[in-house]
């Protein structure tokens, strides 16, 4: 019975401390108004992207081959977001990369119009949009649990 309760005990602490941590994305904190953002991924350390929040163009933090002996050989390569509308010139932010641990799910998010692109699902490493399910009475397209 002692033996019954120990385990009990043991597999209730486990939960209650892995409830107590929280994963979330790293990311600089940006002043209002500001265009660039860098997210470091939850999901692989290694990963940092650069978001210009106001055009949606994403940044991956690389190496690249200097050309000299003298100073950093790391560089953002830009990332290929299919179908990225060519805004005009705008003021303000208008994306922001939403990444969700649980999912294991790494999403640009168009803040304006709620277009969404999902990073992993491409062999080429490209953001690709979601499929749009805007038609309610396609049975496809409704959630069910």
């Amino acid at each position: 019975m002692k033996t019954l309760l120990f385990l009990i005990m043991l597999v209730f602490s486990g939960v209650l401390e892995f409830a107590g941590q929280e994963v979330r994305q790293v990311s600089t904190s940006t002043m209002d108004g500001a265009r660039f953002e860098v997210i470091q991924s939850p999901l692989d350390n290694a990963v940092a992207f650069r978001l210009d929040k106001f055009t949606g163009t994403v940044d991956r933090l690389g190496t690249c081959p200097k050309d000299d002996g003298f100073g950093s050989n790391k560089c953002w390569k830009e990332m290929v977001v299919l179908e990225l509308p060519k805004l005009g010139s705008t003021t303000r932010a208008r994306y922001q990369i939403v990444i969700n641990v649980p999912a294991r799910l790494t999403m640009l998010l168009q803040i304006d119009t709620g277009r969404t692109w999902q990073l992993g699902v491409d062999p080429q490493d490209r953001w690709s949009p979601f499929i749009d399910c805007s038609d309610k009475s396609n049975a496809v397209c409704l959630w069910r649990p």
